[in-house]
């Protein structure tokens, strides 16, 4: 069973964690949504269907033929993520009428690593930045079963054009998608081209309006670029985001991706070793001041390669077609 964030925080008794963990989420459309596994151990290794099984009709007496679905084996490896808000003394002592220094330094804290995670949720590539976890690019890397990938000449990214983004969305088989995701640069071009053939459509989500394109909600990231390369081929004629480039993201091609994504258990999921948790120190052994380590020992996984897609390869333009 997996739980939200701020839910699994909820059966905590530690009231600064508590607050941590909704500083932490509020206001992101990725952390908001995504659901966390607790795990023992520091990876969760499940299958992915690759081929499924075939099922026969048959006449009387006729000899059934055997048939299993394949299956490969993957590994979401948990990764260690922190930081630590110090404070000295003097400034606590001389400014703490003034403001909460230690609640600033943890805000600090946590914007830098929603920040981190949500770039490695997106970019991760651990086989060369061994210490962050896979992120999305690379585990949809499939352009027979979850990648629309639209460049036709290396480093020259295209025109997105609707039809390709209702593809992507089509690729997802179990359920329909959740949000599709996209650059805030991405989303003007997009809503320029759709006022000029007939408007904006939108829905209502726990009272708020929400842009919907394909009848599925839209949220932008400030984590997702608009200077990704386009360089990897896909297939034999199609290239978009090289995924080895990892959260450095690499020389620009004014490239940039959508995403469709379905949250659950066995759609994108996140994983845990250890949730978020808050360690504070009043004295320090070098520092004349105060300590509150933030922990957390995450990674994601996507068990289904079938529920979340994307489009890669996009010039920030939109095509008519």
């Amino acid at each position: 069973m997996s739980l939200g964030l701020v839910e699994a925080s909820k059966y905590s008794n530690d009231v600064l964690q508590k607050g941590v963990v909704e500083l932490f989420v509020k206001g992101d459309p990725i952390l908001e949504r995504l659901k966390f596994k607790d795990i023992k151990g520091n990876g969760l290794t499940y299958d992915v269907e690759k081929t499924m099984s075939q099922v026969s009709f048959y006449g009387v007496g006729e000899d059934w033929n055997e048939s299993t679905s394949e299956v490969e084996q993957h590994t979401a490896h948990t990764k260690i993520m922190g930081g630590d808000a110090i404070v000295d003394n003097y400034l606590k002592a001389t400014r703490s009428n003034v403001q909460d220094l230690m609640q600033e330094q943890i805000s600090a804290k946590l914007k830098a690593m929603r920040w981190a995670f949500n770039l490695t949720l997106l970019y991760g590539y651990a086989i060369t930045e061994t210490k962050k976890f896979d992120g999305l690019h690379y585990i949809l890397r499939s352009d027979t079963y979850n990648t629309v990938p639209i460049a036709t000449n290396n480093t020259t990214p295209v025109a997105l054009s609707l039809a390709k983004a209702e593809e992507a969305v089509d690729m997802i088989k179990n359920g329909g998608a959740d949000l599709i995701l996209m650059t805030k640069q991405l989303r003007r071009n997009i809503n320029k081209y759709l006022k000029g053939v007939g408007g904006v459509t939108s829905t209502e989500i726990q009272g708020k309006t929400v842009q919907t394109i394909l009848d599925i909600p839209v949220a932008v990231s400030d984590y997702l670029s608009d200077l990704e390369t386009c360089d990897l081929l896909y297939g034999a004629t199609y290239y978009g985001y090289n995924y080895a480039e990892g959260t450095a993201i690499g020389t620009s091609d004014a490239s940039t991706s959508l995403f469709a994504l379905q949250f659950a258990d066995n759609a994108l999921c996140g994983v845990q070793s250890m949730p978020i948790t808050t360690d504070k120190w009043d004295k320090l052994e070098k520092k004349d001041g105060s300590m509150t380590r933030i922990r957390w020992y995450p990674s994601i996984m996507c068990q289904s390669i079938i529920t979340c897609s994307k489009v890669t390869g996009i010039k920030n333009e939109v095509a008519a077609a």
